[in-house]
């Protein structure tokens, strides 16, 4: 269909802050697991996580499952990190750390993830309050050197997160100007710039022939309802790409004219198989032929 990668959203159990109804149970696979497969089924496509939950994985797996995924499938591996929407599902997983600081914990586990994947650094030592190890040296190492790795950029510190280490930055395209300028600073803070920075803007998609008939189906989705449960729906939709296919590209080409040339289906607003295949099929026809 032409699109240039496949992300996998890593959603672990859900709880009551998700609100789903227990006759209704989510299809939450394992994001590298899902990824695994998909190397190996094909050539050409990147493959990333949007995003893993750094505070539910222990960091020295994690970097190995990584380097071993970009290994096989010949250096396509895009590594988003995230803290998790809701607190109170890391509480379920990681009870003994219920008071811990997620923020701080992802700076650490991202330190050490940048050490035990370098192809610079030999044995690794890292002692901080949430990870800790000694002579770990961990073999092959990514195809890639370095391996891109991404985070959203929604808060003051995830932006001291991309500024620090050169991260990728991954942003609401509705919201790319607002963060992109939030970013400079922190930038230039570390002796960075923001042409150094890859930046995905990333929207929710529902399309359909009539502006109504997207509203509609987003809304009917199960992906809508959760989303429409926190924010009202006309701002949703504002924000999102849900509508024909000429306002979509109208949508995209906005952020683009911002300088932005990398974008995200964050989420496809269908439920069953194909409707995610119609829904991209529309994308890759009607929108992305539209984009230079």
């Amino acid at each position: 269909m032409g699109f240039d990668a496949v992300w996998g959203t890593d959603f672990i159990t859900p709880t009551k802050s998700y609100g789903i109804p227990d006759t209704h149970p989510p299809n939450w696979y394992e994001p590298l697991i899902c990824l695994a497969h998909a190397a190996a089924v094909t050539e050409r496509i990147k493959l990333g996580t949007g995003v893993i939950l750094v505070p539910y994985r222990d960091p020295i797996i994690l970097a190995k499952q990584a380097a071993t995924l970009d290994q096989f499938s010949g250096g396509r591996l895009l590594l988003g990190l995230g803290l998790g929407a809701f607190r109170d599902e890391f509480e379920a997983i990681r009870p003994r750390l219920r008071k811990a600081h997620r923020g701080k914990m992802m700076n650490e586990y991202i330190e050490a993830l940048c050490m035990l994947l370098s192809h610079q650094q030999k044995d690794s030592n890292f002692q901080g309050q949430y990870a800790e190890f000694f002579g770990v040296n961990l073999h092959p190492r990514p195809v890639q050197n370095p391996l891109p790795i991404y985070v959203p950029g929604s808060s003051p510190e995830s932006l001291q997160r991309i500024a620090r280490w050169g991260l990728g930055c991954m942003v609401p395209a509705a919201r790319a100007q607002e963060r992109l300028a939030a970013l400079q600073p922190a930038l230039a803070e570390h002796g960075r710039d923001l042409s150094q920075i890859d930046v995905i803007a990333e929207g929710e998609l529902s399309l359909a022939p009539t502006h109504e008939a997207a509203v509609q189906r987003y809304s009917a989705s199960r992906q809508g309802q959760f989303r429409t449960r926190r924010v009202d729906l006309e701002t949703v939709v504002a924000s999102n790409w849900i509508g024909t296919a000429e306002e979509v590209v109208e949508k995209i080409t906005q952020v683009q004219e911002q300088g932005i040339d990398h974008f995200n289906v964050l989420h496809v607003a269908a439920d069953t198989m194909e409707e995610m295949l119609e829904q991209m099929e529309m994308f890759a026809d009607e929108v992305m032929t539209k984009l230079d």
